[in-house]
């Protein structure tokens, strides 16, 4: 677990981490960060990345058929509404509605659409310091 950082939002992934999920588009979106590194930066980040998928075995959601045709109905409503929203943003924001989830991120903006819960613990929860 990070060392380092919000301790609130720490604190509240370490007591809520059995409930969270993530998916595949948010795994590859942090294994090219990691790869975008060098050196020992990158081989602990790579170490990093690969406890994490292992705790989070069972709770990485795919980006499948269900959640192509959400994100197709998705999609229209926003081109109707005259938003927009980043593609790799879009398949997230898919499969937490496939899944009837709660997105958490610190880019809220990016997620704060219609039909979309979003909790930012950055925000929303009170840093007790260091």
């Amino acid at each position: 677990m990070k060392t380092r950082g919000n301790r609130a939002v720490i604190e509240w992934l370490e007591r809520e981490q059995d409930a969270c999920y993530t998916s595949t588009v948010v795994i590859a979106q942090i294994a090219y960060w990691v790869r975008t590194r060098e050196g020992r930066t990158r081989t602990r980040l790579q170490k990093w990345l690969q406890r994490s998928v292992e705790s989070l075995e069972g709770r990485i959601l795919s980006f499948h058929v269900a959640t192509a045709y959400v994100w197709s109905d998705q999609r229209l409503l926003l081109k109707q509404g005259g938003q927009r929203m980043p593609v790799e943003d879009s398949y997230i924001a898919a499969t937490a509605r496939r899944h009837n989830l709660t997105i958490v991120t610190g880019n809220d903006k990016d997620f704060r659409r219609p039909g979309l819960r979003v909790f930012n613990p950055f925000k929303e929860l009170a840093d007790v310091g260091p």
